[in-house]
């Protein structure tokens, strides 16, 4: 087990192969064994020198009170790097990882090659969610355990959302080779019960819709059809003149957690040229200017 003291924290992470950098992020709940699914591997196969680690108060690495947004996050994973002697590195982050992701370019530009969005929801663009028509509903067993749009909606409209955290954490999982078991597991529950990330990963933090033109490295944005946050993919390509937005047909939030397969087609391509990849993509034209809440083609590089 390796780990490093970074903003006087302890932070636990791995870091396997040789090449260029790339970090993984998790998201909020996860840990760094979310890349077990194959994309460690596959990555580290492809050439490169990658690095996962648990966020703070995640995972192996030390809890604190606060400090849960993604500007402290951005700013954590700075530190990381520093102590580890990374200057410049490729991110990929799923969910509230991409968030961070996003801020650390945007604090960050110098540091960034590329970031790739998995299905991120990002605080400034909530308002583009889609609950009501969202197809998770439809999943076997979860009206029964309470989860309906209603009940999102006004979960959703409280500053802590921690409550609904911990309750979908309970409800056991219906896929993967954790495929039964609940994730609400004791470190959990204390990272929920006693810390404010329910509600720092909510704030704005910084990363405001307006910023977001001022990315400047290269981002590659993955969103699932079926995903709630599946208008954001469009928006983010319409509005930041870098960034080549990919919607996967079919495909739903927590997706590459299971199947990354479909993800990594356009991920290694991504990571092997950033730059050339969201040139390519933007000369070929992959949004559709009269319908700016869908993509209607596909990029593997």
């Amino acid at each position: 087990m390796s780990k490093l003291l970074a903003r006087g924290i302890q932070f636990h992470y791995q870091t396997r192969g040789e090449g260029p950098d790339i970090v993984l992020v998790h998201g909020v709940t996860s840990s760094l064994a979310a890349w077990y699914n194959g994309i460690l591997t596959s990555l580290v196969a492809a050439g490169f020198r990658v690095t996962v680690y648990d966020m703070r108060g995640h995972g192996l690495s030390e809890s604190t009170p606060t400090g849960y947004s993604s500007l402290d996050a951005a700013t954590d994973l700075a530190a990381l790097l520093d102590v580890l002697g990374i200057d410049r590195v490729m991110l990929a982050g799923h969910s509230f990882g991409g968030a961070l992701a996003m801020h650390f370019a945007l604090l960050y530009p110098e540091r960034a090659r590329g970031v790739v969005l998995l299905d991120s929801g990002l605080a400034c663009l909530r308002h583009m969610r889609v609950i009501q028509d969202w197809g998770g509903w439809k999943t076997p067993g979860l009206r029964e355990e309470g989860f309906t749009p209603e009940w999102f909606q006004e979960e959703d409209g409280k500053e802590d959302m921690s409550e609904f955290l911990r309750k979908g954490l309970s409800v056991p999982r219906l896929q993967g080779f954790k495929k039964g078991q609940v994730g609400l597991t004791p470190r959990i529950k204390k990272l929920l019960e006693e810390t404010r990330v329910g509600s720092e990963m909510r704030e704005v933090a910084g990363l405001t819709e307006d910023s977001l033109p001022e990315i400047e490295p290269p981002v590659l944005a993955l969103y699932g059809g079926t995903s709630p946050n599946r208008k954001m993919a469009a928006h983010l390509g319409n509005v930041m003149p870098n960034c080549a937005p990919i919607i996967l047909d079919g495909i739903g939030h927590f997706a590459v957690m299971h199947d990354p397969q479909p993800f990594l087609v356009h991920m290694t391509p991504f990571f092997q040229d950033p730059e050339g990849f969201v040139r390519r993509a933007k000369s070929e034209s992959f949004i559709d200017p009269e319908n700016t809440t869908e993509i209607v083609g596909e990029v593997a590089g």
